[in-house]
């Protein structure tokens, strides 16, 4: 294997954690593991979620995931209410007012992105895409 096959990887590293550690990115990854991160997820799921679905699906501790929905509900972005078919099951659901700041936030993502198209073509965009997702695919979640 020559020094530069050898050097690959190391490489990669370095320019994921760049990106990765970029202030904007921070942001990004904040965002998608609190608040807009779960009503992101509520907006798709029609029959809510509870704290633990949320927590497994967002990778957050049971007591952050608290915190934030406390907040959500506090802002009147979602409502809590209990399963009816079992009493002991919280859900989630989202509201009217938490789906339009979940569409505000994603236009502010789709407008932030949008500025990729400066440096990349529509179609390297794509292939980017295409390639960020076979990089997940070697790295399933656990």
């Amino acid at each position: 294997m020559s020094n530069r096959t050898e050097d690959l990887p190391e490489e990669l590293y370095r320019v994921l954690a760049d990106l990765l550690n970029r202030r904007k990115n921070i942001e990004v990854i904040n965002s998608i593991r609190g608040e807009y991160g779960v009503l992101n997820y509520l907006c798709a799921a029609q029959e809510g979620a509870s704290a633990g679905d949320l927590c497994k699906k967002l990778h957050v501790v049971p007591g952050r995931m608290a915190d934030i929905l406390k907040s959500l509900e506090q802002k009147e972005l979602i409502e809590r209410t209990h399963d009816s078919a079992d009493r002991r099951v919280v859900k989630a659901h989202i509201t009217e007012k938490g789906r339009e700041v979940s569409l505000e936030k994603r236009q502010e993502i789709r407008d932030d992105y949008t500025g990729l198209f400066t440096l990349l073509s529509e179609e390297e965009v794509v292939e980017l895409i295409r390639l960020l997702k076979i990089m997940l695919s070697f790295c399933p979640e656990e």
